[in-house]
């Protein structure tokens, strides 16, 4: 069913916002989440919804080492562990594997010039696909949902594939998000005509992925940035907004959110270390394989502070 579409994950980042757990690693998005990685989270929910097309965007070859290793099947361990006993153990050390069927690429953004470049690049190795952008930063937990809500956003823009679809939450205070106006994403507004901020993930039609490739291209040529870019980089919405503007081939092309209801899915933001900290706690006590356990020993705690 998605055979035409490419899922792809930002990891280029510096990640110093989450110092010091992300000093030393090869990224932040492969930090401990629960039992897991916050990696394994965004994979778990590509793969459980039946995508298999995955391109992980990262900053150098010694980074795609790092991550080789770190999603490698290690089946003799987790045999040694399962002939051990340690069963929930071994469990945890499977759900970091990925399917055989998975066609894993990588691609290097050797310059940091923005999310708009990272699309350009991952489009080049998957130019037949529409797209759906991952920043690991934006974790969805879907437990109270039927089915993640990557599927739930890919499937609605599936319906209509003219749409540009963003992950929408309704926020007070949306200065450091993206709207929408006037079929245009405005960043980080000054005076937002609307409540709802803009996160990932975000699916992008082909039309669009196709002229923000041939933008990074014509970038590579001339080293130059495009003019009027809204921070200074050329980000995911910079692009976005010059397809729409490009008269006979965006005709008929909107940008639209796709609201995430608060009963079912709750958006954990992990791009800082305090938020980093309190969304690990949450997770610790509640999707970990020893939650109960977690929970207990949190409890005892507390009660020796007070």
């Amino acid at each position: 069913m998605y055979e035409n579409i490419e899922f792809i994950v930002a990891c280029a980042g510096k990640s110093t916002r989450n110092y010091p757990h992300s000093k030393g690693i090869a990224h932040k998005c492969l930090m401990p989440f629960g039992d897991i990685r916050l990696v394994d989270c965004v994979l778990q929910d590509i793969v459980r919804m039946g995508g298999r097309h995955i391109t992980l965007v990262v900053s150098d070859q010694s980074t795609i080492d790092a991550f080789t290793e770190a999603l490698k099947t290690d089946t003799k361990t987790e045999e040694k562990l399962r002939k051990g006993g340690r069963e929930r153990i071994a469990d945890v050390l499977r759900a970091t594997f990925l399917p055989d069927d998975v066609d894993l690429k990588f691609v290097i953004q050797e310059k940091p010039l923005g999310t708009a470049q990272v699309l350009g690049l991952a489009h080049r190795l998957s130019m037949d696909r529409h797209a759906v952008l991952i920043f690991p930063d934006d974790l969805i937990d879907s437990t109270k949902a039927e089915i993640p809500f990557v599927k739930k956003i890919t499937d609605s823009f599936l319906q209509n594939t003219k749409q540009i679809l963003l992950t929408g939450i309704v926020k007070d205070d949306v200065s450091n998000n993206a709207i929408i106006h006037e079929n245009r994403l405005i960043e980080k507004p000054k005076n937002p005509t609307s409540n709802i901020a803009g996160y990932s993930p975000i699916v992008l039609p082909k039309d669009c992925l196709d002229a923000i490739e041939k933008q990074t291209t014509e970038i590579e040529k001339t080293g130059q940035l495009p003019a009027g870019l809204a921070l200074g980089e050329w980000v995911y919405t910079d692009g976005i907004n010059a397809f729409l503007d490009n008269g006979g081939e965006a005709v008929g092309f909107f940008v639209k959110m796709e609201i995430l209801d608060p009963e079912k899915y709750e958006m954990m933001d992990t791009g800082t270390l305090p938020l980093y900290e309190k969304a690990l706690i949450r997770e610790l006590m509640t999707r970990s394989f020893f939650a109960k356990e977690n929970r207990e020993y949190v409890k005892k705690v507390l009660s020796d502070i007070e």
